[in-house]
């Protein structure tokens, strides 16, 4: 929820697919990778639909005190998506799992926000401002 309300994208309720309608949002423990399931029946439909919407990637440390929100566009990761598509398994039992390597999205993705202590720290706001 966090997320739509961020990038003003409610998604579609009860859909298969993406998290919300122009974005797939992703979470993992700073430092590690962001996992991608993708189920038997939709997963290579979802696959395709992954490389035409923004990815927003929740890093945390420290129980949500510091909290890294990054972007990238699913052409950006397109390398990743190519490769799983062209790997995906026929039969498989029911989920298939890749992951995005952390390092790839601190390197590539665009640092839009850092939460320290529940604060936004960047960008700088008028109350960082003031501060600073």
């Amino acid at each position: 929820m966090f997320a739509s309300i961020l990038v003003n994208d409610l998604g579609r309720k009860l859909a298969a697919g993406v998290d919300l309608e122009g974005h797939e949002v992703k979470s993992a423990l700073h430092g590690s990778s962001y996992e991608y399931q993708y189920h038997k029946n939709t997963g290579r439909e979802k696959l395709q639909k992954d490389m035409t919407v923004g990815h927003l990637f929740f890093s945390h440390q420290d129980f949500l005190r510091h909290v890294d929100l990054r972007f990238a566009h699913g052409s950006a990761m397109k390398e990743f998506f190519t490769e799983w598509l062209e790997k995906f398994p026929d039969p498989y039992k029911q989920r298939y799992r890749k992951n995005i390597p952390f390092g790839w999205v601190e390197k590539n993705g665009l640092l839009l926000m850092t939460l320290i202590d529940g604060e936004v720290t960047y960008p700088a706001t008028a109350k960082t401002k003031q501060q600073g």
